[in-house]
Formats: structure tokens, sequence, C-alpha cells
């Protein structure tokens, strides 16, 4: 793990405690988990775990992984307030080495988080019929806060695409993000399910 990646996102939620407060999971999210077609689920950069809980409490075992051992600490608590603890194995790990177990998920998630090498490697990681969740921020001239390594930031249609026939795209979107965040930021959602081989078109 990178002593440096650690202590610099630990000060990061010290500094900006609203960041731990229970918040509402991603709309988008709500409106995706009605597509899987099992219960295991991996939160990638899972922060104070406001998705990671709305999964467990449909239903699902979930990973929650991430760097911030104080965030993490806050969703174990929120957990076990809302009774699923039981159903989120949290693990404070670098993301840099991190390997997805293949063939494990059904349900695979990164937000507001981008890290391309690592999502090839969840698209590849997941089941036949897994859907893939990302939602994160994007270019833009509306954006109130840019950070100093643009390539944080995803452009215009990306995530689209990132795929190949072997993907069904369910739900793509270039929209504002909420309320309840710090800035205002274009953010860009897609949900796309990783289609079985046999059902593959050639």
């Amino acid at each position: 793990m990178s002593i440096q990646d650690k202590e610099k996102w630990d000060s990061k939620y010290l500094k900006k405690t609203k960041l731990l407060e229970p918040r509402e999971a991603s709309k988008n999210l709500q409106n995706s988990v009605k597509y899987a077609k099992g219960y295991e689920a991996l939160d990638l950069a899972c922060g104070a775990g406001r998705n990671s809980i709305f999964l467990a409490q449909n239903g699902f075992n979930v990973d929650a992984i991430d760097i911030a051992t104080i965030a993490l600490k806050a969703l174990e608590s929120e957990a076990l307030k809302k009774d699923v603890h039981s159903k989120i194995n949290t693990y404070c790990t670098d993301l840099d080495i991190y390997e997805i177990k293949k063939n494990k998920y059904n349900f695979i998630l990164m937000s507001n988080f981008l890290d391309r090498t690592l999502l090839k490697s969840a698209m590849y990681a997941l089941k036949d019929e897994g859907i893939l969740f990302v939602e994160t921020y994007m270019l833009s001239e509306e954006n109130e806060k840019s950070p100093s390594n643009q390539s944080y930031l995803l452009k215009s249609g990306e995530l689209k695409s990132m795929l190949d026939n072997s993907w069904e795209i369910l739900h793509f979107d270039e929209f504002e993000n909420e309320d309840y965040e710090i800035y205002k930021m274009k953010k860009q959602v897609l949900v796309a399910k990783k289609v079985k081989l046999s059902n593959k078109v050639f």
C-alpha cells in the first residue's frame, strides 16, 4: 500500500468530514440493481460506503474496497446501525495494485473515482451477464473545481467508447451531480451488461 496515498485520503476525510456523513445512494445505482442476475457485488473506492450499504440493504454481499481507513470505519459504523454489517466485507488496500477476483461478481461499481486500468480489469473480471456500473466526474466548463491532473476526469462519451460488442449498454447519461456534493460538477454514468458468449452475434 502506498503510505503517501493512504495519508492523503485519510487527511482529506479529516478535513472534509461532510464526506463521512451518511448520504443517499446514487439514484442511478438505485435504478440499476434490478439488472443484476446474482448478489455478489464489488464496490471499488467505496469511500464512506453509501452505495455499499444500499447494495447490502437490497440483498447483495458486498466487498467494499478503499485505501482510507477513516472512510472504512465510517462505513462499518453505519452498516452496524443499519444492521447490514454481516453483508459487507471491508478491505483497506491500494487500488493501484489491487487484483479483482475473476468470475466472482455479478455487480461491480466504481463511483466518484476514476482508474482506467482498474476499470478494464473490472470489465474482464465480471461474470457473464454481470453488471458494470460507473459514475464519476467528467471534463466540463461548468465544473466549479478541476483537479490538478485532468486525466482524473472523463471526456464526453468516454465510458461508452471503452466498450466493444461484448457489452449491452443499459443506461448512459451526462448530468449534474447531486445537490449535497461540495462542488457543482458534471458527471457521466454508464450501466452495461456483460453479454454471454453464446449470446454474442458474430
